[in-house]
């Protein structure tokens, strides 16, 4: 098992580095993404929301940040 990063482009992923592997060979893939801070943009994401969403987020993140805090505590 190796980790090896690769760029996705025209329906293929294209790989950083060349594989130790035979023509015709079959592996299995565990993609992975890397985060993408535009997809995290929090700034964009609260800008593009309604006040109910932004309200259901905010009390969301409350509830599982104090479940994280009594977790940890126990």
């Amino acid at each position: 098992m190796r980790l090896v990063d690769a760029c996705y482009e025209g329906g293929l992923l294209k790989l950083s580095r060349p594989l130790a592997l035979r023509p015709g060979e079959r592996v299995g893939l565990i993609v992975v993404r890397r985060p993408d801070p535009k997809r995290w943009d929090l700034d964009r994401l609260a800008s593009s929301a309604g006040k109910d969403e932004l309200a259901l987020a905010q009390q969301g993140l409350g509830e599982w940040a104090q479940a994280l805090d009594e977790e940890n505590h126990r």
